[in-house]
């Protein structure tokens, strides 16, 4: 006789912020830079922050928290987009605004923590630090603007970003352009021996070059940007780019990302090929 039963528990999980020992070599970020500009909401010249934490029951409890540093006693209302997540039930996520912060608060560094309640368990963690500054060419200057958008489903998180409303962008320092037209050329030779262009066609390719960067941006781009992305705007802020309107040009990766590390530092830089999203660079014969 067979008296087994099968029953199923949902497992919990508790959200994780981001802890290092100290080894000695400190040369990790304190804070994020992020760009907002108070009189035009282009939006390469505005930063956002998209932030979702994983619960473990629709009961469960998560809150996100922003104060600014200079008035650490006063929480700061949360200005932006609530999470919405259509497929996802125990996903928990806000998108903050840069611009409204700095039109209501001012220029500054603000942190976001993320207090919870999950399984009864209380916990929170500090998310991050983030140093806000007025757009201008000069501030700017000198960095990479990548933003993207999530409509999938995150495997290593357990997150179903389908249908959702979610977003992020993050701001470093490097360079974005380096156009390479990877030219595809299918001509045909007539009885003539004159040759005819069938097609002619463009294959973009743009470079990806990031200064030596810290672990806190370098997993936000390999991990999870560049990893989930449905859509990627990048735009880039340099002055010696041969082209100098970048500006959330529309992307999807191409290549194998590579990360390079150096012996003594604790430091890392990235190099990655984006093609356009939409390969319309393209001109055929056509028969009227």
């Amino acid at each position: 006789m067979n008296y087994r039963e099968k029953e199923c528990f949902n497992v919990i999980s508790f959200p994780e912020g981001f802890f290092e020992e100290n080894r000695g070599l400190k040369e990790c970020c304190k804070y994020f830079d992020v760009l907002a500009d108070i009189s035009d909401d282009t939006n390469y010249k505005n930063d956002i922050r998209g932030i979702v934490v994983k619960a473990s029951d629709p009961a469960d409890v998560v809150d996100f928290v922003i104060r600014k540093c200079d008035d650490y006693d006063t929480i700061l209302t949360n200005h932006g987009e609530v999470g919405v997540f259509p497929q996802d039930e125990n996903a928990r996520g806000f998108i903050y605004n840069w611009r409204e912060y700095l039109t209501l608060y001012g220029a500054g560094t603000y942190e976001i923590s993320i207090s919870f309640t999950i399984s009864g368990v209380s916990g929170g963690y500090v998310e991050g630090l983030y140093k806000v500054t007025q757009y201008s060419i000069a501030t700017a200057h000198g960095t990479v603007r990548v933003w993207s958008e999530f409509n999938s489903y995150f495997q290593k998180k357990l997150i179903d970003f389908t249908n959702s409303n979610f977003k992020d962008s993050i701001r470093f320092g490097g360079f974005f352009g380096n156009r390479s037209p990877e030219t595809q050329i299918n001509n045909l030779i007539t009885k003539g021996r004159k040759v005819e262009k069938v097609t002619r066609e463009n294959l973009n390719l743009y470079e990806l070059r990031t200064d030596p960067l810290c672990i806190q941006i370098t997993q936000r781009l390999v991990d999870f940007m560049f990893l989930n992305e449905d859509v990627t705007l990048i735009s880039d802020h340099n002055q010696s780019n041969h082209d100098y309107n970048i500006f959330d040009k529309n992307v999807v990766l191409e290549e194998a990302i590579e990360e390079n590390y150096r012996d003594g530092s604790r430091l890392a830089d990235i190099v990655a090929k984006f093609g356009d999203r939409k390969k319309l660079d393209k001109s055929y014969y056509n028969v009227q």
